[in-house]
């Protein structure tokens, strides 16, 4: 009797059926490696998303919440009558008798007010909000300031490098010509720095940039304090990259990138009842405005409503996306994830 031969080979029916198996175990593999990848772009937009709205917010909030800080004055009248004053509409930068200035978008190119000069390429149909305030983590003791128009000298903190990173010197050491407040629980200046010699500086008339128109600060300022004072705005931007960015403009600097992804920002401003026949002030918002409704004469803000809309810098949604932003429903399908922080900071200093 004859043994059978050993197989030693496939037919082609398994090898096409072991072919069409290896490719449905391939397909359903590649399928969850993209599942997986996609999830997990949407999951990085999102969380960077989100990240960058709350740091906005943040950086917004730490300011506003410190408008109109000047020391431990309060004061309801201007502050800066020793400037040199420029001619409007170039005083924006030394307004510190308006410890927040708003402007409302009104078109995709108009602001009511009308938007300063100094605020540059701000991107149409976002609010800007500027604010002044002293600079409360720079700040040195008066040791020394018998008269009004005596130099002011300070106490032994006032190093160079402190002065510098106060902003009274420049980098190299030189006086920049700051602006800075000198502050006691009864009276506050706004002045400009004419000269520092080690850590006595000098209110004389003239100097630098806006200058002083006298030298007399009005009081003596001896056991009171001396801080730098800024104008600050915040407004949207396209950045280099073409993202959509927070931007801050100190002074007059050139206006520095904060955070990008913000695409727009939205400001209600708290006002307190200022008509004693309808409602006694109590330091409590009675309703919010816009920067258009504002009565700067007679309006006391007492808080700030922020809202943001943040979006994601690269596209990952794979069909349209709906957000309800400044009342508004819209539908997008560019890909973008977008998300709305809302915030109301109540400001300390009003």
């Amino acid at each position: 009797m004859k043994n059978k031969p050993l197989q030693t080979g496939m037919t082609l029916i398994e090898i096409m059926v072991s072919l069409l198996i290896g490719a449905f175990l391939l397909g359903g593999v590649l399928q969850t490696f993209v599942g997986s990848k996609r999830t997990n772009q949407m999951l990085e937009a999102l969380s960077r998303m989100q990240e960058n709205g709350r740091y906005a917010l943040d950086f917004l909030a730490n300011d506003l919440r410190m408008a109109g800080f000047i020391g431990c004055n309060r004061p309801t009248s201007p502050i800066n009558d020793i400037l040199n004053m420029p001619a409007a509409p170039g005083d924006f930068l030394y307004r510190f008798d308006r410890a927040i200035e708003g402007f409302e978008a009104t078109s995709a190119t108009d602001w009511t007010p009308v938007i300063n000069a100094a605020i540059t390429s701000p991107v149409g149909g976002s609010d800007v909000i500027t604010i002044r305030r002293a600079d409360n983590i720079n700040a040195f003791t008066i040791a020394s300031h018998p008269t009004g128009a005596s130099p002011i000298t300070l106490d032994g903190t006032a190093t160079t490098a402190n002065l510098q990173a106060a902003g009274f010197l420049d980098s190299l050491g030189a006086n920049n010509c700051a602006l800075a407040v000198a502050s006691t629980c009864s009276v506050a200046k706004v002045f400009q720095i004419a000269a520092i010699a080690g850590n006595n500086l000098s209110h004389a008339v003239g100097g630098c940039g806006i200058g002083n128109s006298t030298a007399d600060l009005g009081a003596p300022f001896q056991g009171g304090q001396v801080y730098p004072i800024h104008t600050i705005s915040y407004f949207i931007r396209t950045n280099p990259n073409g993202q959509p960015s927070l931007y801050q403009r100190i002074d007059g600097n050139n206006a520095a990138e904060l955070v990008e992804g913000i695409e727009q920002m939205q400001v209600w401003y708290g006002v307190d009842t200022p008509d004693p026949s309808v409602e006694a002030a109590d330091g409590t918002a009675n309703y919010y405005v816009t920067a258009d409704q504002l009565d700067t004469g007679k309006n006391k803000i007492i808080s700030v409503r922020i809202s943001l809309l943040a979006v994601s810098l690269e596209s990952v949604a794979s069909g349209p996306v709906q957000f309800i932003y400044n009342g508004n429903r819209t539908q997008t399908t560019d890909g973008l994830l977008r998300r709305v922080f809302t915030s109301t900071i109540s400001i300390r200093n009003r």
